[in-house]
């Protein structure tokens, strides 16, 4: 008679996962695009493979307690029960919860990259307003609680139905369960050969969106948890020479200062480098003090952010590193402290570092990346009195850039060049900012906001000797998902803004060549006349010999930009989404490769 509740059991958990697929759907129908009515159906349908794995975890626990029960009948295994599927019941659903409050400004399911961000609690309560997290928190009691009744309704009274009193049959019929027990290892693992279950199995229709929604995004977790963070087989795809051959295509050994335009007054200004949090291209509109600067700048309206988060940007703008699919060298302080930087290349040149921060940080083990690059000397929220972390992230901008503006301002005129770095995180979700309201739409009402910041901080240095000397640089972390129903993998999602501006600028221009977030430094330290050889994947923006080419990674996936097509690969299935170019398909996964492969030897 047990055996009818192990079913119930493998069913209910069951069921509890694939109801998930239509409900993820309906939350975030406006980043699914055009759905027609039988996606409802062919989601949850391919989506089965991963929901059976998990739920034959789950189901397996259970078994073995009915194993033990068949040898020791007791109503003490069904209370262990319950608090078992009470536990996982409240794990999945915060999982499921969480997954449906990140998804929109992430653009994937919630991975190991949580753990890290949990280490920092109070910026995690930053990412949302105090509403959202009480509607999830009701949310997450109401459905556990219906859950569970439900859970409690299908199995009552299992533990009531009496085992025999011999004990050669308790034992086979133990010896029975168990092995049933056993056979969940086969759904678990998804086959037999030496291929297991993984995400990549449930993709099956060109939109990415249903891909990602076919996910359980508890399995997406376990997957994550269980791989290795810098993991060079996942992304080997050929011998490692033919991928430096192939990369060697993109990136030439030699470099040319011959063929660089000198677009400065000098060799060594005052830089101050900001670091703008979540600014697209696609809101150019909203940036207008931005614009201004531009038009009497230089302006490069084509390049592309390496990554998708904060933690990659700045290791890709700062080292002209690339981003990585699944990990982050940042939080890895072994590995980023071999990274070449520009602050260490700057002060070989004599140049005093700062860098200026309104948040924490220790978050993403930022601090430690930053002592690595020189920057002794930091401001972060703790630099500020209690009254002015007003922000839930730390400090607004306008009093961030307000301090940076009064130190440098007063700095003296025959003292050392020096390098201020200003990462902003005003425009961080969930964009509340000071009393501004230009914008209906909360994150362009954010832009503005710390774009006036801009306008204010270079109006006010306009008007000081130190103008004259000084280059401003403006560089986003990472792009946002602008408009509504940008995907995470689309080239649009990456477009940023750069721009060079400052009294240290000769005359106005466009560069309309097709670069990268990580060609920044390269293309600074030529205007230098510093070498940049060690920034082994950027390239000088402005060398005209050099291949205008883009690379960017998103969540387990990559793409590579140039001038004649576009292709973006899903890591997961090792399937071409965008682009149907062979060529440039392998010359993709050679730069992924060639950068894991590197990473593996920091």
């Amino acid at each position: 008679m047990k055996l009818k509740y192990f079913f119930k059991y493998y069913l209910f958990w069951l069921c509890f996962f694939i109801v998930q697929k239509p409900i993820f759907m309906l939350i975030n129908l406006s980043q699914m695009g055009s759905l027609a009515w039988q996606d409802w159906f062919t989601v949850p349908y391919h989506a089965f493979p991963l929901d059976l794995s998990v739920a034959s975890y789950i189901t397996a626990v259970f078994g073995l307690i009915l194993t033990v029960h068949y040898l020791w009948p007791s109503r003490v295994l069904a209370r262990v029960t319950d608090v078992f599927t009470g536990l996982i019941l409240l794990v999945a659903l915060m999982t499921f919860i969480g997954d449906l409050g990140v998804f929109p400004a992430w653009g994937y399911h919630l991975d190991k990259t949580v753990f890290i961000y949990l280490s920092s609690p109070r910026e995690v309560l930053a990412c949302a307003e105090w509403w959202m997290w009480l509607l999830g928190a009701v949310a997450l009691c109401a459905s556990w609680y219906g859950c569970y009744k439900l859970y409690r309704r299908l199995m009552l009274g299992w533990e009531l139905f009496k085992v025999p009193d011999a004990w050669s049959a308790r034992g086979l019929r133990a010896f029975g369960m168990l092995l049933l027990t056993g056979l969940l290892f086969l759904p678990m693992r998804g086959s037999v050969t030496t291929s297991t279950m993984n995400t990549g199995r449930v993709y099956f229709s060109d939109k990415q969106p249903l891909n990602i929604a076919a996910i359980n995004p508890v399995f997406n977790i376990m997957e994550s948890l269980s791989e290795n963070t810098f993991d060079t087989q996942r992304y080997t795809y050929m011998s490692s020479e033919e991928a430096q051959a192939l990369v060697a295509e993109l990136l030439p050994d030699s470099v040319s200062q011959v063929h660089t335009p000198q677009l400065l007054t000098t060799r060594r200004p005052n830089i101050i480098l900001f670091i703008l949090e979540s600014f697209s291209l696609n809101a150019w509109h909203a940036m207008p003090c931005l614009q201004n600067l531009a038009s009497e700048g230089i302006f490069f309206p084509r390049v592309a952010a390496s990554s998708y988060r904060t933690d990659r940007g700045v290791v890709a703008i700062l080292s002209g590193f690339p981003g990585q699919p699944t990990s982050s060298l940042m939080v890895q302080p072994a590995k980023s402290q071999h990274l070449p930087h520009l602050g260490t290349s700057l002060a070989k040149q004599g140049y005093r570092l700062k860098f200026w921060y309104g948040g924490d940080e220790d978050f993403t083990n930022m601090r430690s990346y930053l002592i690595s690059g020189g920057f002794l000397d930091r401001v972060n929220d703790h630099s500020f009195p209690v009254s002015e972390r007003l922000s839930k992230w730390g400090v607004n901008d306008h009093l961030l850039f307000r301090a940076a503006y009064e130190e440098i301002a007063t700095r003296a005129a025959d003292a050392a060049p020096t390098l201020d770095v200003i990462l902003s995180l005003s425009s961080h979700e969930p964009f509340e900012v000071p009393a501004i309201r230009r914008y209906e739409d909360i994150y362009l009402n954010s832009l503005a906001y710390t774009d006036s910041c801009i306008g204010a901080f270079a109006d006010s240095l306009r008007q000081t000797e130190a103008w004259e000397n000084t280059l401003l640089v403006f560089v986003a972390d990472h792009g946002y998902a602008h408009p509504s129903g940008v995907q995470n993998y689309e080239p649009r999602r990456y477009a940023i803004p750069v721009v060079w501006a400052g009294g240290a600028v000769k005359e106005h221009r466009e560069i309309t060549t097709l670069c990268s977030q990580i060609d920044l430094v390269p293309t600074l330290l030529a205007q230098m006349d510093v070498d940049y050889t060690d920034y082994r994947f950027a390239k000088n923006m402005l060398d005209t010999t050099s291949v205008p080419f883009a690379f960017y990674s998103f969540n387990d996936g990559f793409a590579l930009l140039t001038d004649q097509d576009t292709v973006v690969i899903d890591a997961k299935s090792n399937r071409t989404i965008l682009g149907n170019n062979p060529s440039s398909e392998q010359h993709a996964r050679a730069f992924v490769q060639r950068v894991m492969e590197v990473i593996d030897t920091l």
